[in-house]
């Protein structure tokens, strides 16, 4: 997933009305920091890093039929899937079993869902977010709701997650406003807000800042990894994570790279840059420009570094106790994983989102059908498969759905 922002002269309005809002501080007196080269992590077998692995095959129907997972959500035992190409959500069980479908409008892009599990409901946009229209689990519209308002702009935006019933936390991208204009709010130069109506901000940056064209991937800036009310915040062109809660602001980890890997220490600063980042990093593509996919189970971190190299690596796992480093794409296949692979290295970093959902005991990726049946055709191993697996290559095919792999990783590696 990929999304660009060139904010100088836009003409959206983001901000939100106001009640009593103040401007959260970032506590930075107690965070690790972490040195690292991608290119040296490690790689391994599937059993040296994950203590347990699970394939979930999609049912497959003329209903359910879609190519790959943009987006993906857990909430209350059900797989909740976007597909950007086919412009719909999809729905299924725990058990992979196809439930529901709920459909985009022509011609419109389904740029991604937010669920709320308190109310069970999964919530979208099919007018670039001038409304939001809310389902249930089973893909009924509940209600469509006004979500930009005049001059004040979205109250849901690309970037947010459901704290309560009916609070959130947004980020919103570099904006340049004036602050004569009949849109800008006192918290209009601010990344991340919370609350709705706007309680609080964090992160606020000057008027030159306004000018930072941004360019994001992966899976963020704003992620969530099993905590109800904790995120992680990976902040653009920057290598910092911090962890974002409805009342704190914390830097945790502190990334430092190669120098060779790094952008320029002003890059976010330097007017020099200003519209012209995005062309930057393109160019400069061995650069990391930012971090995403960011996750924690206990000593073990989960990220992405993103650039515009496709042969560099991306997705890492940290471990904090042993201080190793493994590549994800590295990994190799043994008797746990029942000689299957766990990455499609068949994709290019582009297309391959790594680790696409954390519920705070697994991580979870996705596999094509294609790689599944090729690599069982590929395998010299006798292999005893799970029923589940042997009902899916008995009766399926490499045109089928996407396989959602489960993976929870040990604590010490």
């Amino acid at each position: 997933m990929c999304f660009k922002f060139i904010i100088a002269g836009c003409c959206m309005a983001l901000s939100v009305r106001v009640c009593a809002q103040n401007v959260m501080p970032v506590d930075s007196n107690y965070y690790i920091s972490i040195r690292i080269d991608p290119a040296n992590a490690m790689g391994g077998t599937v059993s040296d890093v994950f203590r347990e692995v699970e394939y979930i095959p999609l049912e497959t129907t003329a209903e359910s039929l879609f190519g790959r997972v943009s987006q993906l959500e857990i909430m209350n035992g059900y797989y909740i899937i976007l597909d950007h190409d086919k412009n719909a959500i999809f729905i299924f069980t725990a058990a992979g079993k196809f439930h529901a479908k709920i459909k985009g409008k022509p011609n419109v892009r389904l740029f991604n869902f937010l669920v709320n599990k308190w109310t069970n409901q999964i919530i979208f946009s099919n007018d670039n977010y001038q409304s939001m229209t809310y389902c249930d689990i089973d893909g009924k519209v509940i209600k469509n709701e006004k979500n930009w308002l005049p001059n004040e702009g979205p109250v849901i935006y690309l970037f947010t997650h459901f704290t309560s019933p009916d609070q959130l936390i947004s980020f919103f991208p570099y904006r340049d406003i004036d602050p004569s204009a009949k849109d800008y709010r006192s918290y209009s130069r601010s990344l991340l807000r919370f609350g709705r109506p706007v309680l609080s901000t964090g992160m606020p940056y000057t008027a030159k800042e306004g000018k930072v064209d941004v360019t994001t991937s992966g899976i963020g800036p704003l992620t969530a990894f099993g905590k109800d009310t904790t995120f992680f915040f990976a902040k653009p062109y920057d290598y910092n994570i911090y962890t974002v809660t409805p009342h704190n602001i914390q830097l945790t980890y502190k990334f430092i790279f190669p120098q060779q890997l790094s952008l320029p220490p002003d890059f976010l600063t330097n007017p020099a840059y200003d519209l012209k980042r995005i062309n930057f990093v393109n160019k400069n593509k061995g650069l990391i420009f930012c971090l995403s996919n960011c996750y924690q189970m206990g000593s073990n971190l989960f990220f992405q570094v993103n650039s515009a190299s496709t042969t560099q690596e991306s997705n890492l796992l940290y471990n904090l106790k042993s201080g190793d480093v493994v590549a994800f794409k590295h990994i190799l296949p043994d008797a746990m994983s029942y000689y299957l692979p766990v990455y499609d290295n068949s994709s290019s970093q582009f297309d391959n989102l790594g680790f696409l959902f954390c519920d705070g005991t697994a991580v979870y990726t996705s596999l094509s059908s294609l790689i599944m049946f090729k690599a069982k055709a590929e395998n010299k191993e006798k292999v005893e498969w799970p029923d589940r697996l042997k009902r899916y290559f008995d009766k399926g095919s490499a045109k089928d759905n996407p396989v959602i792999v489960r993976l929870k990783v040990k604590e010490e590696l």
